[in-house]
């Protein structure tokens, strides 16, 4: 799951310009194109600010002088079928409802895309809430190795694994979900460590609750004191369990609540996705199959692809911007199935700060269709404070729906504050 413009003329410069690229017309890369330190400024458009960042080569997060990034044809991964029946059975049931504090909520949704036709003077908030109800699928299982990354390039490893339950809104045949052992709740996100050792059983629980514009709820089970406690899930900003992710970045990059947050929609444009092919093994050799420095992936593993993304800018509404951490947040998301692909964040005074990716395969789903974003890599880049933290997702397990082993379909234990006094037992 996974959370923010440059000071004076020039931060306001470049937001411009990328707000102008973003409604301008580009032709797409063709297939066969090898994208070079010596031809990628001719491709920068297609690119988020955070990525031009890295290929300048101006900080610590550079790549070797050979780099190189293949371009592929783009290849569609459609989500389940039953997720496009359940769009349509209920579209035109979801209404937008204006709040006093200038952002919105939503009345009337039962599953699938809420809006489907997003046009409108309301566009931008329909977009918001089709990236917020994507599909997830009802119950994933998977192992992830971390790593932080500083200025310096050391680097600390962890390995850890989580549990995605959704309760409600579900359209996958066989899950009737758990709105009775959980009512009032969206879904929950279990991370347990398994190493290093001394952090070992270290395990945050993020809780959405069915009302988008309820805060969520963030529980850590301390294995040193045998207790879980719950945390100020109000401070969006803190680190997520000592990451550069904050608390508004654990969502797939949509902050929460949602009605917190005013929308505007920049537009269409072409992007370039990193997207390897389904249970690619390639993706897991680290030693050899991504650039040194950190996870960039090398042509081994897969080929870039240009899609049409919708680009949505997100910020605080004025009520409550004060003392957030975030002034920006732009997003790149990918219209054929709603999963957000990259964010640029810009700090409080609108200079850029950090990147955020997802570099991921997507997964088969049993019964037909992907789970779109799943094992692979995702990018947590910090620019300022050169640091950054990043997952290798599913390299030994990586499973959804039906494929899930049973024991973690067990909401008490992997989806309620209660499970998580179960974890020395």
């Amino acid at each position: 799951m996974a959370r923010r413009l440059m000071a004076g003329l020039l931060g306001l410069c470049l937001i411009a310009s990328a707000a102008g690229a973003a409604d301008a017309k580009q032709p797409a890369i063709a297939p066969g194109t090898v994208i070079t330190a010596q031809n990628w400024q001719q491709y920068r458009d297609f690119m988020p600010l955070g990525l031009q960042k890295i290929l300048q080569g101006a900080s610590v997060w550079s790549l070797p002088p050979d780099w190189a990034m293949e371009v592929g044809p783009t290849v569609d991964y459609p989500v389940p079928r039953q997720w496009w029946d359940a769009t349509e059975k209920y579209k035109g049931q979801t209404r937008l409802i204006k709040l006093a504090s200038g952002g919105y909520t939503v009345e009337g949704y039962t599953a699938g895309t809420p809006f489907p036709d997003y046009s409108g003077p309301d566009a931008a908030y329909k977009l918001l809430y089709n990236l917020y109800y994507h599909y997830i699928g009802a119950i994933n299982y998977y192992q992830s190795v971390g790593y932080a990354i500083d200025r310096y390039l050391n680097k600390t490893e962890n390995l850890s694994y989580q549990v995605y339950l959704q309760f409600t809104h579900l359209v996958d045949p066989g899950f009737p979900g758990y709105a009775r052992e959980m009512p009032g709740y969206f879904a929950s996100y279990y991370n347990e460590l398994v190493a290093p050792e001394q952090s070992k059983y270290t395990t945050p629980l993020y809780l959405i609750r069915d009302n988008p514009q309820t805060v969520p709820e963030f529980y850590v089970f301390l294995p040193s004191l045998r207790r879980s406690l719950r945390l100020s899930a109000g401070a969006r900003c803190a680190p997520y369990a000592g990451t550069d992710y904050v608390g508004d970045d654990t969502y797939w990059g949509v902050p929460l609540p949602v009605g917190w947050f005013q929308a505007s929609f920049v537009g269409h444009r072409q992007m370039l996705i990193f997207r390897p092919t389904p249970d690619n093994r390639a993706l897991y050799n680290v030693k050899d199959n991504y650039y040194p420095r950190f996870l960039f992936p090398k042509p081994v593993i897969g080929k870039w692809q240009v899609f049409d993304a919708v680009v949505l800018d997100l910020s605080r509404v004025p009520t409550m911007s004060s003392g957030y951490c975030y002034g920006l947040r732009r997003i790149y998301a990918d219209p054929r199935t709603w999963n957000v692909i990259w964010i640029d964040l810009y700090d409080a005074q609108h200079r850029f700060w950090k990147l955020n990716g997802y570099l991921q395969s997507p997964h088969p789903i049993p019964g037909g269709g992907y789970l779109p974003e799943a094992g692979g890599v995702n990018w947590m880049i910090d620019f300022q404070n050169l640091h950054a933290s990043m997952s290798l997702v599913g390299g030994d397990v990586f499973t959804v729906n039906q494929e899930v082993p049973r024991q973690f379909w067990d909401v008490s234990r992997y989806g309620s504050p209660g499970g998580l006094q179960k974890i020395m037992r």
